[in-house]
């Protein structure tokens, strides 16, 4: 007759000792990387997206290059004044209005999409003394040192390097903006300004966080004879706009 043999007590308090020392490693582990996530990721974001910012005017401000500026033209805008010489409206013709800001939402749009695809021969205006070449054709637009959270200077540079991508989100949206104030006597200052805004998605390899860059870009200052008159709604501009007669409001 065979004889049955009993795990023995001990044997099985073992094992249950060593499962629950292994659970409560795991369950330490994954608290003290929750903490050590909410804690140290708001300022690895905060500094990815300092860095996509800084890059996205870069694209933005670049973009409006000669070939982009040369559609516009000096009959752009036309000042309307009265018989005593004050200015009425500004009327702006919507032909070559539309017309740039096409090309500036679609010069804008492809320089960030060739950025975010590392294809960044297209793109002379980058400082490469600045920013690495081989990351920026991965689309990487910067690394953060994990030293970064200690907030400490001489640690910041130290450590592991967290990967930071950036990625055009929608559409690329243009306007033009006006702005008209006294200047000397009986002069008035012109003031047109590119406005364009894009929003980014910044990407780290465990996060990402949509932002919203707006940046205003000077294209044309003119100094026009003639009295300010006391009224003006701050003209803006886009490529749905109906209306392009701007008056003018005094300071």
């Amino acid at each position: 007759m065979r004889k049955i043999r009993l795990k023995s007590h001990k044997h099985v308090k073992k094992s249950t000792k060593i499962s629950i020392i292994i659970l409560l490693i795991i369950i330490c582990t994954y608290l003290f990387i929750s903490y050590c996530g909410n804690k140290f990721l708001p300022v690895i974001m905060n500094q990815a997206k300092i860095d996509c910012k800084k890059m996205a005017i870069i694209v933005i401000k670049n973009s409006l290059n000669d070939d982009v500026l040369s559609t516009l033209e000096d009959d752009m805008y036309e000042v309307i004044q009265n018989d005593s010489g004050e200015i009425q409206t500004i009327d702006f013709n919507p032909v070559i209005v539309n017309k740039f800001l096409s090309k500036t939402t679609s010069v804008v749009s492809d320089n960030l999409k060739k950025l975010e695809k590392g294809e960044i021969d297209d793109i002379s205006f980058i400082d490469y003394e600045e920013y690495n070449i081989e990351n920026l054709k991965n689309g990487v637009i910067s690394q953060i040192p994990m030293g970064i959270i200690s907030n400490n200077v001489l640690l910041s540079n130290i450590g592991p390097k967290i990967p930071v991508k950036l990625s055009l989100v929608g559409n690329v949206v243009s306007s033009i903006e006006t702005n008209v104030s006294n200047y000397g006597i009986n002069n008035a200052l012109l003031e047109i300004t590119a406005k364009v805004e894009v929003t980014e998605e910044v990407i780290l390899p465990f996060q990402t966080e949509r932002i919203k860059i707006v940046n205003n870009i000077p294209i044309a200052i003119k100094v026009i004879n003639g009295k300010v008159p006391d009224y003006y709604s701050n003209g803006k501009l886009n490529e749905s706009s109906n209306i392009l007669s701007i008056p003018i409001e005094s300071d």
